[in-house]
């Protein structure tokens, strides 16, 4: 094998000259044009969902696509209340897509004030009309996760009655008027499956004036029979406790996760 005996001097030379050349494209290979699309040749969309709104690079000028629903709205994903920004095919009511929602101080910095239409929030979530991408808007992982909790197969979306006996596991789908008049009027809501015993409704229990045992007045009307007990505090805490309150019972509870 041939040595080459190339001192630091000469190594620098080498190096420079090289760089001239570099710089004035001698020896590279100009790049291909049919590598570049035109500015105007975009190709057709075959993939991928549909796009809510594009806007003009140059006016700003916002076509919003009436075949999708934009919701910004906030996620449940966990405690921090996070945003959240839903993309809706309008056909067929599928959650296409999440992402982050703009307006919120949680997903994006600087974020849009509530005031600000959504148009601006397309402008600025884009490269269009000068905004150079400001709000980038995001979520993390779990918040993505929600496409996928609204998706699962075994999600419950009506309610379900008990079919079986207790613990068995058994359950039938039944309407929401059904359910409102079973609850609210009570009776013998399992002699389909063999069950005789009387279940009080709501009508019944609410009585804010009889004691529920005369001899433990401490224990308070017959309405406090009604026990409310709530999952994590999303908005339901605060139905949960006008409820409780206008109905006359003071057993309200809240249970997460922790």
């Amino acid at each position: 094998m041939a040595t080459i005996n190339l001192d630091r001097r000469s190594f620098l030379k080498a190096a420079g000259g090289l760089g001239a050349l570099s710089v004035a494209g001698a020896g590279l290979a100009a790049p291909d044009r049919r590598a570049f699309a035109d500015e105007t040749a975009f190709p057709e969309q075959k993939h991928g969902n549909p796009v809510e709104a594009t806007i003009d690079p140059k006016t700003g000028d916002v076509t919003v696509n009436e075949d999708v629903i934009v919701r910004n709205s906030a996620c449940l994903g966990c405690y921090s209340s996070c945003g959240n920004r839903l993309k809706l095919d309008r056909a067929s009511g599928r959650l296409l897509s999440v992402g982050g929602n703009p307006y919120h101080p949680s997903c994006a910095y600087p974020y849009l004030n509530f005031e600000d239409p959504l148009e601006e929030a397309y402008r600025t979530m884009s490269f269009a009309h000068g905004k150079g991408n400001i709000v980038r808007a995001t979520v993390c992982g779990r918040g993505q996760g929600t496409q996928d909790g609204y998706s699962q197969p075994d999600r419950v979306t009506v309610p379900l009655k008990r079919a079986g006996k207790r613990g068995e596991g058994k359950w039938r789908p039944i309407t929401w008027d059904q359910l409102i008049t079973e609850v609210t009027e009570g009776g013998k809501l399992f002699a389909d499956i063999g069950e005789n015993q009387d279940i009080e409704g709501f009508k019944a229990l609410h009585d804010t004036e009889t004691p529920m045992n005369p001899d433990q007045p401490d224990l308070g009307p017959i309405s406090n029979q009604v026990v409310f007990l709530g999952g994590r505090g999303d908005g339901r805490t605060t139905i949960g406790t006008r409820f409780s309150s206008n109905f006359g019972t003071i057993n309200q509870y809240g249970h997460g996760s922790t």
